[in-house]
């Protein structure tokens, strides 16, 4: 049977805001459209629901990121090319991203997520219920890491100003949401998603350690401020994470070669009108360059010599050089699968924390186990001590996460890659720490501070983050 995920140009109204003056919370999710029956069925919600964090994961916010950590870049001074420069504001969708901000919380966003956790409640069914509180985890866990403190206690349907939940007691919420959504998968109570789990077919084994590695990414995004104790946590969940090394049972997107079903990335490059902005980074591809990785050529396409070339506004690149995306690599192919959660990333926090916690043969170990899902990649594992160990776990992390949000919060904990920021005009000497929220949230939303105020209160910065290599960018 088809799989049909309905998700059509989404990505094209993300990019370009099509969010209007109204609250994320009135009337927008799937089961109020009227569009739509009246009463979605549970199959029809958490499709939608898939649909929409899909496009929320691979649109405007995960090419920004991608940029800011620069391993994307871009040309032709559009809108593109002024996220990569930090030339943003709160009233503009490159920043504020409001298109994306609805995405987390409209129609297929948490609205709809707890619609479907509350369906799949009232029948019983445990199984079912333990993968939509996944979502709702990985969800806000993600708009939480690009926004700083978020709705999440208060976002309920009709609650047109919903307080701002502070990150730390957010991510410590999503920690008990996953502990339950393990305990509902182990009991396996129902039938369970089955064909309408577009990631992995209502395995609840592979779901279970999926909530691990999110418990473990959730734990290192308190590791800045709360050191050992975060650490230790991340190693304990990471142990139960996933140990699939084929990929088989990764969290990844679903698309397919239809026309409304490509992946976001390959929709953009082709449908948008704004494909041939996105470039390579300079960055990440002298990186690759160096160690003649093998994933170049499944991330950017060979430049008009022969190779591979970024660029980053700081230093013009030498004609010729610069890879882009017009080739569609096979990261770019339209049924594309984006890789969200993985037994890579899981076992490089393994890796990190154990450096952290000064376990560094442990560390190399599950180093090892990332590199050795590349093949043909050397190990610069060797016998790497302190710094060089770190800069080898977190350079491997930046290559393994490309086109994945989470590269921006590992960048914001280690300040690894060293980064030059790029040139702009708004005065950001570091590369920014959040996005601000949307103008038309605020508009409605009475606990939204304003542009000046967000500038402001932490330098820019999610609350706990330090940032020793982004400083304080107070702005104007």
């Amino acid at each position: 049977m088809r799989r049909n995920t309905n998700v059509a140009l989404v990505s094209l109204g993300l990019l370009l805001g099509t969010a209007g003056c109204d609250s994320f919370l009135t009337g927008n999710n799937l089961s109020d459209n009227p569009n739509l029956p009246t009463a979605a069925s549970i199959q029809q919600l958490f499709v939608g629901v898939q649909a929409g964090q899909f496009a929320f994961e691979e649109g405007t916010v995960a090419m920004m990121m991608c940029e800011w950590v620069q391993a994307c870049s871009a040309g032709n001074s559009r809108f593109v090319q002024q996220a990569a420069q930090y030339n943003f504001g709160e009233g503009s969708n490159i920043g504020a991203n409001s298109g994306d901000w609805t995405s987390v919380y409209a129609g297929g966003g948490l609205i709809d997520i707890k619609q479907v956790e509350a369906d799949a409640q009232a029948t019983g069914d445990s199984s079912w219920l333990g993968v939509a509180k996944i979502w709702e985890a990985f969800t806000m866990g993600t708009a939480s890491a690009m926004w700083g403190d978020i709705p999440h206690s208060e976002a309920v349907a009709g609650n047109t100003s919903p307080a701002l939940d502070n990150r730390f007691v957010i991510l410590a919420n999503l920690q008990t949401l996953l502990d339950q959504a393990i305990a509902e998968l182990t009991d396996g109570s129902g039938a369970g998603p089955g064909a309408a789990d577009l990631v992995l077919s209502g395995d609840n084994a592979a779901w279970i350690r999926v909530a691990w590695t999110l418990k473990a990414r959730f734990y290192m995004h308190t590791a800045e401020s709360l050191g050992t104790p975060a650490y230790t946590a991340a190693i304990a969940a990471a142990l139960n994470g996933i140990n699939d090394a084929t990929g088989a049972s990764d969290f990844s997107s679903f698309h397919t070669l239809a026309t409304s079903e490509r992946n976001m990335w390959a929709q953009f490059q082709t449908s948008s009108g704004f494909g041939t902005d996105l470039e390579a980074g300079k960055a990440l591809v002298d990186y690759m360059n160096a160690r003649t990785d093998p994933r170049r050529a499944q991330y950017f396409c060979q430049n008009s010599l022969g190779g591979y070339g970024g660029d980053d506004y700081n230093t013009p690149p030498p004609p010729n050089t610069i890879s882009n995306f017009a080739c569609q690599p096979s990261r770019f192919a339209d049924n594309a699968r984006i890789p969200y959660v993985t037994y890579v990333e899981n076992e490089l926090i393994l890796a990190e924390a154990y450096a952290q916690t000064a376990d560094e043969p442990s560390a190399r170990t599950h180093l090892n186990n990332a590199y050795a899902t590349v093949p043909g990649l050397a190990s610069t594992a060797g016998a790497a001590t302190g710094a060089a160990l770190m800069d080898s776990i977190m350079l491997e992390k930046w290559v393994a996460t490309f086109q994945n949000m989470e590269s921006m919060s590992d960048y914001r904990r280690t300040c690894i890659p060293a980064l030059v920021p790029s040139t702009n005009s708004f005065n950001f000497t570091h590369v920014p720490g959040r996005l601000f929220y949307p103008q038309n949230e605020r508009n409605v939303n009475t606990n939204i501070p304003d542009g000046s105020v967000q500038l402001a209160t932490h330098g820019f910065r999610n609350a706990g983050d330090q940032h020793a290599c982004q400083g304080s960018d107070n702005l104007p």
